[in-house]
C-alpha cells in the first residue's frame, strides 16, 4: 500500500480546520476506513488531536 505525504505549505482540500471542541481540545475531520467480513468502508469523522479519538463516534454500522 503507498501513503501519500502532503506538502507542509500546502493546505488539503478536504481537511477542515482545527475546531475546540466542549472540551477545549483541538479536532479535526480524516477519513477512516474499516474493514469487516462485508468489505472495507470509508467514512468521514472528526477526531482529537492529540490522541486522534473521535469527537462523535457512529451511533451504528453504516450500511
Amino acid at each position: 500500500m503507498t501513503r501519500q505525504q502532503q506538502q507542509p505549505d500546502k493546505q488539503d482540500g478536504d481537511a477542515k480546520p482545527a475546531q475546540k471542541p466542549d472540551d477545549g481540545q483541538s479536532t479535526f475531520e480524516t477519513d477512516i476506513s474499516e474493514t469487516g467480513d462485508d468489505g472495507t468502508t470509508v467514512r468521514q469523522a472528526e477526531v482529537r488531536e492529540d490522541d486522534l479519538s473521535e469527537v462523535k463516534p457512529p451511533s451504528g454500522p453504516a450500511r
